[in-house]
């Protein structure tokens, strides 16, 4: 009996999650990447947690100690530098690109393709088969396509009936550093824990990663938040040319002035710490704060995973554990639906939309502290205003996320 065939469309974590999982129970597994290029992480640290650590290895991640950096401690402090809240913790903090690179090196290399652009899919039915149709004319028979495209997700817009992300009132500037450039105090006041800062509307949070897998050295990863209305977004997305990126402007390409503004912004009211890493980063990102939910992961033969089908803000630190807990569950649910794969991905769904919609709660109620709004939600920006609560509730382990 021949074994049954997925396709997972995007190669990056989510994809590469359910492709791990699903190679080793068993299925045929194909990864079409639409990128001509290997994946880059744009800065991004992610905090780690007991849960996904077990799906990794569940994946056959192998990674040891060199996950990425242990902290100790999270401290919040003022544009002096006086102490306003702390609180003992022990977390691993990783880099996007450092966990990448574990669940690459887990897949066989014959199982990605890289280049390769979906112009359709048939969701196929009980009787037929999924069929996904490539530039170049390339078509594709499987029993299950994975679509872990991220938010901008060919398979979202096109097959499921999901709402368009909705902007939440603010950006998140990101940047890395190493630690060894940095100033000496500067360096011993940030070398080993999550550190905050907030003024109203505004907040920043860094912590040390190890960038990837052949570079051990030590570097702060921020993230700087801070409140902008849409018609400050436009500005930030319009390039020198005038063109404007509405789903998301590549770093080379943000207007010189931003970034200067940026740069003097922070001199003006952050900590100097933070503005030296601004100073150094070679590149600053900036991102766009979007919720995005969706009332089905599957359609058929096709599910939803990761940010293609909830998008949370990213203070809860929990968007590579719920991508990973999508394809853990889906894999399970599989297994316990043999020779069913559209009952099990109904079965599926259920259970993960159930949890997308408690992390993207939980998310904006941390965020509440930036986009300050009125409503339900203006309690929780009162609760967070005070900074030893965020200190206590960013980048935890949520319950069932990462469905282990």
């Amino acid at each position: 009996m021949s074994k049954p065939r997925a396709l997972i469309i995007g190669g990056s974590m989510g994809g590469l999650f359910a492709a791990n999982l699903l190679h080793r129970a068993g299925w045929q597994v194909q990864v079409l990447e639409k990128s001509t290029t290997p994946l880059t992480s744009r800065g991004t640290g992610i905090a780690t947690h007991a849960g996904l650590m077990k799906v990794m290895e569940l994946a056959g991640a192998r990674f040891g100690e060199a996950l990425g950096t242990p902290i100790n401690t999270r401290k919040a402090f003022d544009a002096s530098g006086n102490i306003l809240a702390q609180l003992d913790t022990q977390q691993v903090m990783a880099s996007w690109s450092r966990l990448l690179s574990f669940l690459l090196e887990a897949l066989p290399s014959d199982l990605y393709r890289m280049g390769k652009m979906v112009t359709s899919i048939e969701a196929g039915d009980a009787k037929n088969k999924a069929i996904v149709r490539l530039a170049g004319d390339e078509s594709i028979e499987a029993d299950l396509v994975v679509a872990a495209d991220g938010y901008r997700s060919w398979s979202r817009h096109h097959l499921f009936n999901a709402p368009a992300p909705e902007y939440a009132g603010y950006v998140a500037w990101r940047a890395m550093a190493p630690l060894a450039r940095l100033d000496k105090a500067y360096q011993d006041l940030l070398h080993d824990g999550m550190m905050v800062s907030q003024l109203p509307g505004d907040q920043i949070l860094g912590y040390p990663v190890m960038p990837s897998d052949n570079n051990n050295d030590v570097h702060i990863n921020i993230v700087w938040y801070r409140k902008t209305n849409t018609d400050a977004l436009k500005i930030l997305l319009t390039d020198a040319q005038g063109v404007q990126h509405s789903d998301g402007i590549a770093p080379k390409l943000i207007h010189p002035q931003v970034l200067q503004n940026l740069k003097q912004q922070a001199a003006d009211t952050l900590h100097p710490a933070w503005t030296q890493i601004i100073q150094l980063a070679p590149e600053l990102f900036m991102q766009p704060i979007y919720d995005s939910v969706t009332t089905s992961m599957a359609q058929s033969r096709v599910a939803l995973i990761g940010d293609a089908a909830f998008i949370s803000r990213p203070h809860i630190g929990q968007g590579v554990t719920k991508a990973a807990g999508d394809a853990l569950c889906l894999v399970k649910c599989l297994q316990s639906n043999t020779n069913d794969v559209l009952n099990a991905l109904q079965i599926f769904s259920k259970e993960r939309v159930a949890v997308g919609h408690q992390v993207i709660q939980y998310a904006q109620r941390l965020g509440s502290v930036i986009s300050q709004p009125g409503g339900e939600l203006a309690s929780w920006s009162q609760l967070y205003s005070n900074v030893a609560n965020v200190l206590r509730d960013t980048a935890v382990e949520l319950d069932g996320v990462a469905c282990v």
